[in-house]
């Protein structure tokens, strides 16, 4: 009798797979999930470069700042600012998801429901907005004159928009924080990294930061960007089964 005829010697191939980490470590998950972490840092690095360049907003939006970006204003809010949050906000939601454990990991799903639908809404949102003030600004569709005109009266009904912005960014604020005191509780995210990023969204949502000048928005908007890449790292090392 051979060695692979005794009782027991055999491994069926199942058992192999089944391994602890087998599946998380398998080459298809790994490439789809390294690919989700960097589609996630292309897209914070691209809506933060949109930050950076779209005119600073104050609650209104103007004419001249519209105007002197000539046909890049559209562009750059369709292909590079709406979809730079909206897949930033889904991708960290699939990251979130990873870093679920036990019952602490209920918070996680719910935070990432949170943050994911919410950052779909807001950057669905915020790129409406600007489209009217687009044209608006474009002299091949109307004379200046009127389109000053035409943004006064949009810059008037702004406040029509303010509850789906401050709802949705209000949404992601809470999908961020549960999913962190979720990695709190189940310590699948050093614990000072998540009573830092508790501490900044409990800061940043609580406190009147526009208020403080445009230095400190730029901070807190850093912050924000770096907290989103390392809670993606953190879960896709999980995903990984590195811990």
């Amino acid at each position: 009798m051979t060695a692979s005829e005794l009782p027991g010697a055999a491994i069926p191939p199942a058992a192999a797979v089944a391994e602890p980490g087998g599946l998380a470590r398998s080459a298809p998950r790994r490439v789809a999930l390294v690919g989700l972490f960097v589609l996630l840092l292309v897209s914070l690095a691209g809506r933060t470069g949109f930050a950076f360049w779209e005119p600073p907003f104050d609650g209104t939006i103007r004419y001249d700042d519209v105007r002197a970006l000539g046909g890049a204003y559209w562009p750059m809010n369709l292909y590079l600012g709406g979809p730079g949050y909206a897949v930033s906000w889904v991708a960290v939601g699939v990251f979130i998801v990873l870093l679920a454990r036990g019952n602490a990991g209920v918070l996680n799903l719910v935070g990432a429901l949170l943050a994911g639908i919410g950052g779909i809404l807001f950057a669905l949102t915020i790129t409406a907005q600007v489209l009217p003030f687009a044209y608006a600004a474009d002299p091949e569709v109307l004379p200046e004159a009127e389109g000053r005109q035409l943004f006064e009266v949009l810059n008037a009904h702004l406040d029509q928009l303010l509850p789906a912005i401050i709802g949705t960014q209000i949404a992601i604020a809470l999908g961020v924080l549960f999913a962190l005191i979720g990695t709190l509780i189940s310590k699948t995210m050093p614990r000072r990294l998540s009573i830092t990023g508790i501490a900044y969204v409990v800061v940043f949502v609580g406190l009147p930061i526009e208020s403080l000048g445009a230095v400190v928005i730029a901070a807190g908007y850093l912050l924000q960007v770096a907290l989103v890449a390392a809670i993606g790292w953190f879960g896709l090392r999980a995903g990984l089964g590195r811990h």
